[in-house]
């Protein structure tokens, strides 16, 4: 069973890439209340409606060298589809996502090794259980405004 813990603010950046305005989220984890899984939430309108998911799965209730080690993470990418029935998700490469430099997340994942860990299905409960549980991930792919109940919003 998962739970959630939110991260406690929205963060209010720029893309590396053009410079425009997007929106940041993390939260945490839980399965069978254990520390389980990170995640990270890059709320961008650019071309078009999408979040990036950085997903971090592996011992997060230590925070020593071994359990980083055993930590994996990957990149995925979330869209409203185009039928309107819910999200599509995509694994992406991990250069891609905005934490690439954050070592704490464990071992970075390609796309073609993605596809070969045997925890796979994992990362994507977890996509969809962050998709369907964080407020402000929902709100902004049913493209509604972002929803910052239980965070602060610091505006630049």
């Amino acid at each position: 069973m998962l739970s959630l813990e939110l991260g406690p603010e929205v963060a209010n950046l720029k893309c590396d890439c053009c410079g425009e305005h997007i929106q940041s989220v993390n939260g945490y984890i839980k399965k069978d209340d254990w520390a389980n899984a990170i995640y990270f939430a890059s709320l961008q309108r650019h071309p078009a409606v999408e979040a990036g998911l950085t997903i971090s799965i592996g011992k997060w209730w230590a925070d020593d060298a071994a359990a980083i080690r055993e930590r994996r993470w990957i990149y995925m990418r979330v869209w409203p589809s185009e039928e309107g029935s819910g999200f599509e998700i995509r694994i992406e490469e991990p250069e891609e996502s905005r934490h690439i430099k954050v070592k704490i997340l464990g071992k970075k994942t390609t796309r073609a090794k993605a596809r070969l860990l045997p925890n796979l299905e994992e990362y994507f409960d977890v996509a969809h259980f962050v998709i369907d549980n964080d407020p402000a991930v929902l709100s902004y792919l049913e493209g509604k405004p972002i929803n910052i109940v239980g965070r602060v919003c610091n505006h630049a």
